[in-house]
Parts: C-alpha cells; sequence; structure tokens
C-alpha cells in the first residue's frame, strides 16, 4: 500500500497510508490525511490516483508545496520521492511491486505571485513559539483593579489627613 511519511521541524513522524483513490490533506480534522502542524494549511491538498501514478495537488496553500525549494502546483509522487508541505518534510513510498527504483517526480512550475519569490532558506526561522502569547482579554479587568485600589488608597489618605 502507498504511503506518504512525514518529519516536521521539531523532529514529529508519523505514517499515513493512502487509502482511497483520491484524499484531501491537511490540518484540519475534515481531511482524510491529518498532518497537524502549523506551516501546513487547514486544506492544503489532495492525493489521487491519476492513470497509475499517484499525483499531489496544491489547493492554494499559504505555505505552499516545494520540491528542492521550489514552490510546485502539482507534482507526480514516484517511489523515495521527497516534497516539503509547508515545512513538513514528506517522502513518498510507493506500492514496491510496481514502483520503479526512482523517477524524479514531474512538477509545475508556479510562475507568479509569492510562489515565485526565491527565498534565502539560510535566513528562514520558522514557526517557533510565539513571541507574545494570546491575550485572554482581562486588560481593562486588571487596569479597573487597579483604579479602584487606587481610589481606596486616596480615601483613605485623605481621611487620615482629616482626623490629624
Amino acid at each position: 500500500m502507498a504511503k506518504i511519511q512525514y518529519t516536521t521541524p521539531e523532529g514529529t513522524t508519523g505514517e499515513v497510508e493512502l487509502t482511497a483513490e483520491r484524499m484531501t490533506l491537511g490540518r484540519a480534522d475534515d481531511n482524510q490525511i491529518v498532518i497537524s502542524h502549523d506551516s501546513v494549511s487547514s486544506h492544503h491538498g489532495e492525493v489521487a490516483i491519476e492513470g497509475d501514478a499517484w499525483v499531489f495537488t496544491d489547493l492554494g496553500s499559504t505555505n505552499g508545496t516545494k520540491i528542492d525549494g521550489q514552490r510546485v502546483e502539482r507534482l507526480e509522487l514516484g517511489h523515495g520521492g521527497s516534497f516539503t508541505l509547508g515545512h513538513v518534510d514528506c517522502v513518498f513510498v510507493g506500492d514496491f511491486e510496481e514502483a520503479p527504483a526512482y523517477s524524479a517526480p514531474s512538477r509545475t512550475m508556479s510562475s507568479s505571485g509569492y510562489g515565485a519569490t526565491q527565498i534565502d532558506s539560510g535566513r528562514r526561522t520558522g514557526f517557533g513559539p510565539k513571541a507574545k502569547p494570546k491575550s485572554h482579554g482581562y486588560g481593562p479587568l486588571y487596569a479597573l483593579g487597579v483604579f479602584a485600589l487606587l481610589v481606596c488608597a486616596y480615601a483613605a489618605f485623605s481621611f487620615n489627613q482629616m482626623t490629624a
């Protein structure tokens, strides 16, 4: 059975079997293949059998699908072929009975838009932890509490000045 093996930048690995002729892939739970990583779009792409070959089609993902750093919209998957979904490295493992040793996957390059921009991979920092954690909206409540404490302190000070 054909499958996709993947490794996230954090080192998490996984393997998913291709059990249907057409399967959606993405971060959202409603996909047949779920890869839970922030760089993978919620509905990143689709894997399908076309003729004798498995083909991956990018569905307009934010971080794209790449081969050797070049963004592609569609690629034919060959046994042992590697590609990247966002920042997740993937390897296609075909059915051994029918798979050739290795053939370079065909690709369709995006010639315009963000995908056509060359990226200096040496400067890439990844997604990592967020610099600022998400606020829960308690800021105004804290400000009101501090204001109330200041009013109480002023009232106590004023009361002590009047009795002295």
